[in-house]
């Protein structure tokens, strides 16, 4: 098996054995890796690559916003308007292939990127080692 075959087998199975909130910092991780190469595809004026990754990113945006429950916490409101105007952002940046739409996509993922993955590693590293009572 290839090299690529491997990690492609074992990134399946992180994936279906990942809990929601993991599931949650996956698709971040690949949000921010679809903006990131959307920016060096637009710098290399590869059009079609920054096409095909934007268009990735606003379909993660959708899966994170239809799976966010509104009533979930008192800022899921404010949450999913973000993800609205980070879509519609998204959509801007590849019609006009703006640099700058995309660095701006970047600048308002990464905090939502660095908090949910925060909470997920404090969650999990809280499980791994219960306190004893």
């Amino acid at each position: 098996m290839s090299n690529l075959n491997s990690a492609s087998a074992y990134q399946s199975q992180a994936v279906q054995t990942a809990n929601r909130p993991r599931l949650l910092v996956m698709l971040l991780d690949r949000l921010a890796v679809d903006i990131d190469r959307a920016d060096h595809a637009i710098e290399s004026l590869n059009y079609e690559t920054v096409n095909e990754t934007l268009q990735h990113a606003q379909k993660i945006v959708r899966m994170l916003a239809s799976s966010l429950d509104p009533e979930g916490f008192s800022g899921a409101q404010d949450l999913l308007a973000v993800y609205d105007f980070l879509e519609r952002h998204l959509i801007a940046a590849n019609l006009e292939k703006s640099a700058t739409k995309v660095k701006e996509c970047a600048d308002m993922v990464r905090p939502i990127h660095e908090a949910w993955r925060r909470v997920v590693n404090a969650s999990e590293r809280e499980n791994a080692h219960p306190h004893l009572d």
